[in-house]
């Protein structure tokens, strides 16, 4: 029996050690989570700036550009309900913040993450926020929230013709270039051509559950900026033409519809839409509705103007 044993141990303990290891990588190799949730832990006292938001905020603007002191929130597929709850975990320790950038595209209002999101471990683990009660199984290992994915990463690691990203302090990634407009040579005629097939069902959904669902968690937010005298900014980001024809009418018109109500109900808070803004070029995005690299830094520098002037008439 013991002899058995032994053997099974020394059998299985290769594996075991694989385990550990990829659970080890995906959970401290850098990544924008990882990163993003060091820096704020260790700044959040000095924060002046929170921007919360998708991957759209995420994407286009990079704190290192921003003369305020700011926290970079924003992930892919992250919702208002993502949004709120961080923001009701963090706002509080910020005795300095003055400015919260709040993500109002086209698709905003009416996207809602379920419980299934693979993504929503991540948050408990790095920032300890868990909307849903998070599996036994999903807490104590981050590659079983997605295994396809992780594999990916690690298959993306290993592969010398992949980029690899870079990563600066506040959790951006400031070499963030692949995409259709990379692999189209930034042929504006080709990327129309394949927009159909490629923004087909993309941010097409319309949820009037789902927007008021959000309206409650953007105006708790908002209520509880207006109360403790911080500036609230909602943005629009660019966006490439190939995405804007792909909008869902209604769904803007019940976005506009909201703030027309908010410029009543709240004139403080201001709204800006760069969706169509001829300063940001074919070149400045890596897809349709996201900036890249270089696009992100005009848009920054951009957003730290504005941010500047409201603030020195607040």
């Amino acid at each position: 029996m013991n002899q058995f044993l032994s053997s099974f141990l020394k059998f299985i303990f290769p594996f075991l050690l694989l385990i550990v290891g990829i659970e080890m990588y995906v959970i401290y190799y850098p990544s924008t989570f990882n990163v993003k949730a060091k820096y704020l832990h260790a700044n959040a006292a000095t924060t002046e700036l929170l921007i919360l938001g998708s991957s759209h905020n995420q994407n286009a603007l990079n704190p290192e550009y921003l003369n305020l002191k700011a926290v970079n929130l924003a992930n892919a597929s992250q919702d208002l309900q993502i949004d709120a709850a961080l923001f009701f975990k963090y706002v509080p320790r910020m005795q300095k913040l003055r400015l919260v950038i709040l993500e109002l595209d086209y698709f905003t209002l009416e996207e809602k993450n379920d419980k299934e999101n693979f993504r929503l471990p991540w948050y408990k683990r790095f920032f300890g926020v868990e909307l849903y009660p998070i599996s036994f199984y999903n807490r104590i290992s981050l590659y079983a929230s997605s295994p396809s994915f992780f594999n990916k990463v690690l298959i993306d690691a290993l592969n010398p013709k992949k980029t690899k990203y870079k990563i600066n302090e506040f959790g951006f990634i400031t070499n963030d270039f692949p995409g259709v407009m990379v692999d189209e040579k930034y042929d504006s005629l080709k990327i129309a051509a394949t927009a159909p097939d490629r923004l087909k069902g993309k941010h097409t959904a319309v949820s009037l559950d789902n927007l008021h669902f959000n309206l409650s968690r953007l105006n708790s937010m908002i209520n509880y900026c207006s109360k403790n005298n911080i500036a609230v900014i909602l943005l629009a980001a660019p966006m490439y033409s190939t995405y804007i024809k792909n909008e869902v009418p209604e769904k803007n018109q019940r976005k506009a519809a909201y703030l027309d109500s908010l410029r009543n109900s709240n004139p403080a808070v201001k709204y800006y839409s760069y969706e169509s803004d001829p300063r940001f070029l074919i070149t400045d995005f890596k897809n349709d509705d996201h900036l890249n690299s270089n696009g992100a830094r005009k848009y920054s520098k951009i957003i730290d103007s504005l941010t500047l002037s409201i603030l020195a008439t607040y």
